[in-house]
């Protein structure tokens, strides 16, 4: 293995010393972009890539922590996923600013991993509960359901507590991981076609309807997300989930809805075009990547917080395999496969079943109206000549009886004579 890194304390003083350097440094440097006439997409590019390159060493270094302490790789796998967020949103979105031709095709890989991130979260807890607790459906199968936030409770029953609660919460979070790419995929064929209308909210353009299945998608998993923390926090405790809770949801949550604001500011004419051969949907697609590099170095510094390898660090317990197992652990995806088929297999089963359950209604409901449309009511009977009893307003003990054999030889008596009336009329058109 690594041994205890001898040159880990150098690495993080000259990480310091450099940060330190180029924040004090970079006021300088953009009095002096201003100075020689810099472009300011020149600038951008420069700005943003010092913040990338400070941000990047910071999840490099807890990364190689974790996998140095390797010591619960299922708990730990997930724990890298989430860091690895911070370097793919900061080269991405560097890359996007830099070649802005090509920022559909980056923004695809940076919102695929943002739903990954939310998901690999979810079973980090989860994994964690099964650690401690054992089974976790039976665990907490003996706990009070858990009601749902205001204004949901209105359209859903509390989830049973136990496997049916873990199994809605880990849908709703999965469907965010299988919509996001398909409305990115949906994004990209619209741009291709010149219907997209990226920050324009006209309802002929794909840009609105993106944004609206993505909103309500992403909001779907973080409920999800909540309600399963308001269910297990005491349980997580020992892990501080709330400061990783904010920090997952913050960088996600809040890079969306500044996409949103900026869409806002081009729709009422605040973000207009440069004079570098930029239009308006560039400039703001650059602004939002650019404040993405910018926010990652900061990002970079929590997730380090939230995630600490420390609380890895037992002596008792020995790394289980090499570095190079431990690599191929990480960038193994299939857990995440193999729950999406389930998720997918489970929506088309139900989707079945609510078909076919709706045909056999509709069967059930069409025979019982067409039955009830052939019986022969009393009143039809009656609308043919036949005699109503007479209405009285005093009655004795038997008279029900009797007038019940009134109403019946009057109704049999009427469908006589109207059968009659009809046979007669029938011989006196023929003649």
């Amino acid at each position: 293995m690594w041994g205890h890194w001898p040159v880990r304390r150098w690495f993080r003083i000259l990480w310091c010393i450099s940060a330190v350097g180029c924040l004090a440094a970079l006021p300088f440097l953009v009095i002096e972009f201003k100075k020689t006439g810099f472009a300011l997409h020149d600038e951008a590019w420069f700005i943003s890539a010092i913040f990338v390159l400070l941000a990047i060493p910071v999840t490099i270094y807890e990364v190689a922590m974790h996998l140095e302490y390797f010591s619960r790789p299922a708990l730990q796998i997930h724990v890298i996923r989430i860091l690895w967020m911070v370097p793919i949103y900061a080269v991405d979105s560097w890359l996007a600013l830099r070649f802005k031709s090509t920022r559909i095709y980056c923004n695809t890989i940076r919102e695929f991993y943002e739903a990954f991130v939310i998901y690999s979260f979810f079973m980090y807890l989860l994994r964690y509960l099964h650690d401690e607790y054992g089974d976790v459906h039976t665990y907490f199968s003996t706990k009070e359901d858990v009601p749902h936030m205001w204004g949901v409770q209105w359209v859903l029953k509390p989830w049973a507590m136990g496997e049916t609660f873990f199994w809605e919460c880990k849908k709703g979070i999965l469907n965010y991981v299988i919509l996001r790419p398909l409305m990115t995929a949906v994004s990209v064929v619209a741009t291709l076609c010149h219907v997209y209308g990226d920050g324009e909210l006209r309802f002929d353009r794909a840009y609105l309807y993106v944004v609206a299945v993505n909103n309500f998608s992403q909001g779907w998993a973080l409920y999800c997300l909540v309600l399963m923390y308001t269910a297990t926090h005491s349980e997580l405790a020992p892990i501080r989930p709330l400061s990783k809770f904010l920090v997952v949801k913050s960088v996600i949550f809040f890079s969306f809805w500044q996409s949103v604001a900026i869409a806002l500011m081009v729709q009422f004419h605040i973000i207009r075009p440069t004079d570098f051969s930029y239009d308006v949907d560039d400039v703001a697609a650059g602004l939002q990547n650019f404040l993405i590099c910018i926010e990652m170095f900061p990002a970079a510094l929590v997730h380090a917080y939230a995630f600490p390898p420390r609380d890895y660090l037992d002596p008792s317990i020995q790394p289980r395999q090499g570095l190079r197992h431990s690599l191929k652990v990480m960038f193994d995806v299939r857990d995440v496969v193999d729950d999406m088929q389930i998720v997918v297999d489970d929506t088309v089963q139900r989707t079945t079943d609510n078909i076919a359950e709706a045909g056999r209604t509709a069967w059930s409901t069409a025979r019982t109206t067409t039955n009830k449309a052939l019986a022969t009511p009393r009143s039809l009977m009656n609308a043919f000549g036949g005699r109503k009893a007479p209405y009285r307003l005093h009655s004795k003990p038997g008279d029900d009886d009797w007038l019940d054999e009134r109403e019946e030889a009057a109704d049999s008596e009427g469908l006589q004579q109207a059968l009659l009336r009809g046979n007669q009329q029938e011989r006196e058109s023929k003649q």
